[in-house]
């Protein structure tokens, strides 16, 4: 029996993935980056919170990102990243600070990824918003929605879904458990998919809101390189407009 081949056996699970994600969710992106123009358009910042300890990643990654968005404000909370409280995302009653601290407020955008879609900082996160009318895009995945009883301690006490919750929504594809690989001689499954979907759908939403602004005769504000010649004086112009409007810039 020939040897397996687990790297390749994983690029083709992820490829496969993000093949779904492109033949499948189109139209919602295509959506999703409207909305984003739109509100670029308006000399606003995209906020993005990735609710969860690896979800966070993606303000990290869509954060004064070469080939990124200038526009965008990470929405960062200790209590959620991984290096500090690693069930943070399980905590009730952040929400709301989060949102005050970040003055996101009625007619804002938020960007909220989040895997599971049933945490209760996600969760509050999409009923805050929903209470303040700030506009809402969600990535995440239906997975574990649908496997996990509404009464699993990982839940919001509510045993509500993200997907539930919010009107566009950009479905990831992530399995229940995450993994892809079932390797012999392992009991649980190898290779995390979550974040290749997750950082394929958020800078797909870039690509294609540029795409966008570019069609409505506006130059989308890029992130240059600072590692390039000329990278740095480049952003000085984003640097003055967006500072005052970024916590982190």
């Amino acid at each position: 029996m020939a040897k397996r081949n687990y790297i390749r056996e994983y690029l083709d699970e992820i490829e496969a993935k993000l093949e779904k994600i492109y033949n499948e969710q189109g139209d919602v992106i295509d959506k999703a980056a409207r909305m984003i123009a739109d509100h670029i358009k308006t000399g606003k910042v995209l906020y993005v919170f990735g609710s969860g300890g690896h979800s966070n990643m993606m303000a990290e990654e869509m954060f004064h990102r070469a080939g990124g968005l200038a526009c965008v404000s990470p929405v960062f909370a200790d209590s959620v990243r991984i290096p500090h409280v690693p069930l943070g995302e399980r905590c009730a009653g952040l929400a709301p600070y989060i949102l005050d601290f970040y003055g996101i407020k009625e007619g804002d955008l938020l960007l909220l990824v989040n895997g599971y879609g049933i945490n209760p900082i996600t969760i509050e996160t999409a009923l805050q918003c929903q209470e303040r009318k700030v506009n809402v895009i969600a990535v995440t995945s239906t997975d574990y929605a649908e496997k996990l009883p509404r009464d699993f301690a990982g839940r919001h006490p509510s045993g509500k879904n993200l997907h539930e919750l919010v009107d566009t929504v950009i479905y990831t594809y992530m399995e229940y458990g995450d993994a892809l690989i079932q390797m012999d001689g392992v009991a649980s499954k190898v290779g995390s998919y979550s974040t290749f979907g997750n950082a394929f759908i958020c800078n797909s939403l870039v690509l294609k809101a540029c795409e966008l602004l570019v069609e409505d005769g506006i130059e989308p504000p890029i992130i240059n390189s600072i590692n390039v010649i000329g990278g740095l004086e480049k952003n000085q112009a984003l640097y003055a407009k967006y500072r005052p409007l970024i916590r982190w810039l």
